[in-house]
């Protein structure tokens, strides 16, 4: 059973539980705005780009301010946390990319998140892993289009339906598919189980050498 030619890895939700960080990001910077955050009001935003989530906020909050303008204030006060406390790996995440290391595939972060807070995670990462970064500020049109993902195989010059994706939300499951590669789904808060095409498993500790193989195996050869 063949492995895949190249591994693309979401990193809110996915690869790092930064919702968290983000939920404490925007709390701060909606309060100082006078715009009350409150636990569960993120749910509306999770794995959408950062100028698209912004643009929610502005809308639905009623915020006199420029969309990429409050992006770069979350994105700021995100990254200062990030480098205050550390990227928060989730389980199985760190030992999956050491594996990806291992077995020789080339693997790539295809985030919403712009440069900025991405680069934590590129810093902390095992070495041999994350040659490329798809970042939000790095695309036209962020997920659940396809172009992050389908940059991302072009970047690692393998082609997408060879490519396998780990994804937490419905907007990346979506990208993902979209753009033609094998996709599997890790929840942490949203339902994703009504995402056609997704293969799901619990936690990326559940991603070992046999699942990377059994996964692609029903991919037909390129």
């Amino acid at each position: 059973m063949p492995l895949p030619s190249g591994i693309l890895f979401d990193m809110d939700g996915t690869l790092t539980d930064t919702e968290k960080l983000w939920f404490q990001a925007e709390t701060e910077v909606l309060g100082e705005l006078g715009r009350p955050w409150r636990a569960g009001d993120e749910m509306a935003i999770i794995g959408l780009n950062l100028i698209d989530a912004a643009t929610h906020l502005t809308t639905s909050l009623e915020i006199d301010m420029d969309p990429a303008a409050l992006g770069w204030m979350l994105t700021e006060r995100v990254a200062k946390i990030g480098r205050e406390h550390g990227m928060p790996w989730r389980p199985g995440a760190y030992e999956l990319l050491e594996l990806v290391a291992h077995l020789g595939i080339p693997s790539a972060l295809v985030t919403a998140s712009h440069i900025a807070f991405a680069q934590l995670a590129l810093e902390q990462a095992p070495a041999g892993t994350l040659q490329v970064a798809v970042t939000g500020d790095q695309v036209k049109v962020g997920k659940p289009d396809p172009e992050p993902y389908l940059l991302a195989a072009v970047r690692l010059g393998v082609p997408p339906e060879r490519t396998l994706a780990f994804e937490d939300s419905v907007h990346g499951l979506t990208s993902a598919l979209a753009a033609g590669c094998v996709t599997v789904g890790v929840p942490l808060k949203v339902d994703i189980s009504g995402v056609a095409g997704v293969t799901l498993i619990d936690s990326l500790a559940d991603a070992d050498e046999a699942f990377l193989r059994s996964v692609m195996a029903e991919v037909r050869p390129v």
